[in-house]
């Protein structure tokens, strides 16, 4: 068989934290023929030494931990762990992963973006990022924090269009409250793109929301009439302090940034 033929199929969601997108993943995880759709890029994953010299044994990594027996891989990259391999290991997991397999990328953006924000404030205060794990701290409300969150979100879902653009990569988009009512479109492109029966669309993962959350919009919706946007939520990132990161910046290299709050 030629390199064509041999190419592995793969599925690669983008989006952002809170998006829906472990409930998404999880509708084809239980299939066991369509990947294990996890953050693999995340610094709790990556283990290989930094730098180049650890570039091949984490693309292996990656792909074995993302593949179900017969090969066929599944992850899903937010931009600051994309960003990080990019910085730690000079390596673009997307673009390599296009050059040598058969990828679907899929692109998932939630439209109700102040609930987006709340959840992920939320989960940063207290730990629970999932239904069933214990918080570590109660949540407490902070209009500064929501605000930023937005910003932050929105900003994150622009990177991926940009960067698919520049890339010129095909790829389908949906939204999470268009497939929590119908999540047929995805599985079915899924099943044509990995050649598999289709899954049941059943998860066991609950959806995290509750009357906590309802109280937080109306006080964030509140706040806005009352006193506008903070000056805070603008706030881009910014390059880190320190000779450190002066000296990548002399040797042509780009600088260290500091992200929103998790991805710091």
């Amino acid at each position: 068989m030629s390199d064509f033929e041999n190419r592995r199929k793969g599925l690669i969601i983008l989006s952002m934290p809170r998006s829906g997108s472990s409930w998404l993943a999880s509708l084809t995880n239980a299939s066991g023929t369509m990947g294990k759709a996890d953050e693999w890029l995340d610094y709790a994953h990556l283990t290989p030494p930094k730098g180049a010299k650890g570039r091949p044994l984490l693309n292996e990594k990656t792909l074995q931990a993302a593949s179900t027996p017969n090969g066929y891989f599944a992850i899903k990259i937010f931009p600051r762990q994309l960003l990080q391999v990019i910085d730690e290991y000079e390596f673009d997991f997307i673009r390599r992963a296009q050059r040598e397999h058969k990828v679907q990328l899929v692109f998932l953006e939630r439209e109700d973006r102040k609930a987006q924000a709340i959840s992920l404030v939320r989960a940063m205060q207290t730990g629970q990022w999932q239904a069933g794990q214990t918080a570590r701290k109660a949540p407490h409300y902070n209009f500064g924090a929501l605000a930023q969150a937005y910003f932050h979100i929105s900003r994150g879902y622009e990177f991926w269009r940009s960067y698919l653009a520049l890339q010129g990569y095909p790829y389908l988009h949906f939204t999470y409250e268009a497939l929590r009512k119908n999540p047929k479109p995805y599985l079915g492109t899924l099943c044509a793109h990995f050649e598999q029966d289709p899954p049941s669309g059943e998860t066991a993962l609950q959806i995290q929301s509750d009357d906590l959350s309802k109280d937080w919009r109306a006080r964030f919706e509140e706040d806005l009439g009352s006193y506008g946007i903070p000056a805070s939520a603008y706030h881009q990132s910014q390059p880190e302090k320190g000779l450190s990161n002066a000296l990548r910046v002399l040797q042509g290299k780009p600088a260290k940034i500091s992200r929103f709050g998790y991805s710091s």
